[in-house]
């Protein structure tokens, strides 16, 4: 018996060998890196995304969106984008904060998408002169500092009303309320969540020192990274109903795009003329358009998918800064590429619009 014991182990030991270095190996490749690899994505038609109600939907040519994929890197994927031209490295720190859960990133990367969304919509109507009313009713929660007392209290998509029984319809409002107050104190917070007030009470805390402040601001721990600023909960009435399903893409970089859209379906003609027309760009509720990350890799989307023309922000960096605008860096990739689509600059939607308009009909038709 002994000796079977022994020829077993004799016979099988390299396979076990070899099958325990495997499993190791495949641990260290599927460990996480602290990394996110970001890759091209789609240009999508917005036609079949977007409805407007009794709207035309006679485009000759297409209005995409733009995406880019995006996930965490394990070792292996960290050696994969190291190797690909096409794909791109950056800290999870630059993603979201790393106390921040990814349900908590997904979920406020929909709400930036739908106050993108809704933006997009009073920009649309405006500019097709319809009319557009506007209820403000609270401040939205789209993000919690780490460490500071409103994430004990505060969930993403909370909307805050009160602040001490004083009325809160807008997020600057609530930004006014706390202006001013010392760590230490305290504020009573009403605030709506998934349709039931309920109240909370908020001890105040300094937030860490920033560059050049002589004394650290103290508050609740809400933060807005929209470039718009805070997020104001908004009831909007519209003369026709507007519906789009954009599933589960996130974030404000397709504002623009969808203006474009709504209005091409609320008036007459054609702003596409039969061009394939994709572009990317936050949209502010006074049309002007702003910047967005991963631009190179929505430049590479748009040339796959033979876009005639894509529309970059234009926005302005600093006299002496090493930092480029969108257009620059999407202009340059697309000379990169070789790509035969035409980049044009926009800092509002207006510089889209008047551009399409100044073109001919593609091939004269």
């Amino acid at each position: 018996m002994t000796r079977r014991r022994h020829f077993f182990r004799s016979k099988f030991a390299p396979f076990i060998a070899a099958a325990l270095i495997a499993m190791a190996l495949l641990a260290v490749a599927l460990s996480p890196t602290g990394y996110y690899i970001i890759r091209p994505g789609s240009a999508i038609e917005l036609q079949p995304m977007v409805t407007v109600q009794d709207g035309h939907k006679d485009e000759k040519g297409v209005l995409m969106l733009t995406t880019v994929r995006m996930g965490k890197a394990n070792v292996l994927g960290y050696l994969y984008a190291k190797a690909d031209p096409y794909s791109e490295l950056v800290k999870e720190s630059t993603i979201h904060s790393p106390h921040e859960t990814d349900e908590q990133y997904n979920l406020r990367e929909l709400q930036e998408m739908k106050n993108s969304q809704e933006n997009a919509m009073i920009v649309a109507f405006r500019k097709a002169g319809l009319p557009v009313k506007i209820k403000e009713k609270g401040a939205n929660v789209v993000f919690l500092v780490p460490d500071m007392p409103a994430k004990s209290y505060l969930k993403i998509g909370d909307v805050i009303t009160k602040v001490d029984e004083k009325e809160i319809t807008n997020a600057q409002q609530l930004l006014n309320s706390l202006k001013g107050k010392k760590a230490g104190e305290t504020v009573t917070l009403t605030y709506v969540r998934d349709g039931k007030a309920s109240k909370a009470e908020i001890t105040l805390k300094a937030f860490p020192k920033a560059p050049g402040e002589k004394e650290a601001r103290a508050g609740i721990g809400i933060a807005y990274p929209n470039p718009d600023g805070p997020v104001t909960k908004r009831e909007i009435e519209l003369p026709k109903q507007v519906t789009i399903s954009s599933e589960n893409i996130g974030g404000p970089s397709a504002g623009m795009m969808f203006t474009l859209e709504i209005l091409n379906q609320l008036t007459p003609g054609d702003l596409t003329k039969g061009y394939r027309i994709a572009g990317t760009g936050t949209i502010s509720a006074n049309g002007t358009v702003g910047p967005i990350g991963g631009i190179e890799h929505k430049v590479r989307a748009s040339d796959k998918m033979k876009a005639d023309i894509f529309f970059a922000p234009d926005n302005p960096v600093p006299s002496g800064s090493k930092q480029r605008s969108n257009y620059a860096d999407a202009k340059a990739e697309a000379e990169k590429l070789g790509a035969k689509m035409k980049i044009v600059p926009v800092r509002t939607v207006d510089d889209a619009i008047k551009y399409l308009e100044s073109l001919p009909p593609k091939n004269g038709k």
